[in-house]
């Protein structure tokens, strides 16, 4: 395959199990797993038990088969539903969730979690216990349709998590808004929207496959966000540590928003 096309996901399948391998393993450049994972603990661990957020339900949209934010909010709320638009990460969260061997190893990052809350280290099994009893729903969705989960229909969620899933799926920055107001309905006014993301990235790779990123710049996600009727509350660069040519961000934002409004 040209390394030089970039493949859009989830229209060219990815190996979901290099994408964690590559991206969150812990023998990953420590610059490296330090943006993809101890950045990430770090934020929603933070936000959540602030107070800032409240609710008992959680929608999660996110690239892959990713827990490490569900690990550090599935104690703040009661039931999480995921929704993955490709089988291979419905497939792969299946596996961790019942003990699968064959199941990518997330305890080093468990146990790092353990180690940013100051509670024993020893816990992490407790901690991936909670999240596999709160994982209520893993469902297929597609944002090429009006009810991106149908048939199955979801009630909206208090909190909806987003993890590089807008810029791999939008190939333009109208797609962007348009999925972007299908996330919208699927949480209830008054709810908050959590986004981890890459600023002004182009592509990431998977092994020797590039896949696309739409850019994006601190601008457009402001605008876009607040003119889908949100407010934001928390809007936090985090500066780029990594010198990879795996990824070409400039830096990673953090943004907490309120549903204030219907479009």
């Amino acid at each position: 395959m040209d390394p030089c096309l970039k493949l859009h996901y989830p229209s060219h399948e990815a190996n979901v199990k290099m994408l964690l391998q590559e991206y969150f393993y812990q023998n990953a450049p420590y610059s490296f797993y330090k943006e993809s994972t101890m950045n990430m603990l770090r934020c929603f661990y933070k936000v959540f038990s602030s107070g800032l957020i409240s609710g008992k339900t959680l929608i999660d949209i996110s690239l892959g088969p990713i827990i490490v934010h569900l690990l550090s909010v599935c104690e703040f709320v009661e039931e999480i539903s995921i929704l993955k638009c490709n089988d291979a990460s419905i497939t792969e969260l299946e596996l961790w969730r019942n003990k699968d061997p064959e199941a990518f190893d997330w305890t080093h990052t468990s146990k790092l979690f353990m180690e940013l809350k100051e509670a024993n280290r020893d816990g992490w099994q407790d901690a991936e216990e909670m999240l596999r009893r709160k994982m209520i729903h893993i469902v297929k969705c597609d944002f090429s349709k009006t009810n991106p989960t149908n048939p199955f229909a979801l009630p909206r969620a208090d909190c909806v998590t987003c993890i590089w899933a807008l810029e791999v799926i939008s190939r333009d920055h109208e797609e962007y808004r348009i999925i972007l107001r299908k996330m919208s309905n699927l949480l209830k006014l008054g709810g908050h929207l959590l986004i981890y993301t890459d600023i002004n990235a182009s592509y990431f790779m998977i092994g020797q496959d590039k896949y696309h990123l739409l850019t994006c710049d601190d601008d457009f996600f402001r605008k876009a966000i607040t003119e889908e009727g949100f407010a934001i509350v928390q809007y936090d660069n985090i500066e780029r540590e990594a010198l990879t040519d795996r990824l070409d961000h400039e830096k990673k934002a953090f943004i907490v928003a309120c549903k204030v409004m219907e479009t």
